[in-house]
């Protein structure tokens, strides 16, 4: 139970940080590299982030979004697939993480580019997770 308040309330800021404007990042942003693959849970399943170089592709005032050097593994409720996403690294304190999934064209671009989108509900979601990842920052 203590768990799932903490994974409540580390969601909040979160899902703030996926509402409002997003923008490609500008050319010479460093990346980050995750050391050996990683399993978080993430809600009721669970998601597995492969180890190499996290690309940073777009980010808002709230953070960056990394894409994964190969999609991510995803079990459980999530339906054991393999996604196109990365992890986000929030700019609130604490930084904290939350695995993202889908393809940020569309949000970078403000068109409609899935139903929710034209209802205004903005992708990627995102599921936060704890403990952080370890990563070092990559030039």
């Amino acid at each position: 139970m203590k768990s799932f308040r903490a994974s409540f309330l580390a969601l909040v800021p979160l899902l703030f940080a996926a509402c409002g404007s997003v923008a490609p990042v500008s050319s010479g942003t460093s990346g980050i590299v995750i050391g050996p693959g990683e399993i978080r849970e993430c809600g009721q399943g669970k998601v597995q982030f492969p180890a190499g170089l996290y690309t940073a592709t777009v980010v808002s005032a709230k953070g960056t979004y990394y894409l994964a050097p190969e999609r991510i593994r995803t079990k459980g409720v999530l339906l054991g697939r393999a996604e196109r996403g990365g992890i986000f690294v929030s700019s609130a304190p604490g930084n904290p993480q939350a695995a993202w999934f889908g393809d940020l064209s569309a949000t970078v671009a403000e068109k409609a580019g899935t139903l929710f989108e034209a209802i205004g509900v903005k992708e990627p979601k995102l599921w936060p997770y704890t403990p952080r990842i370890p990563f070092q920052v990559k030039k």
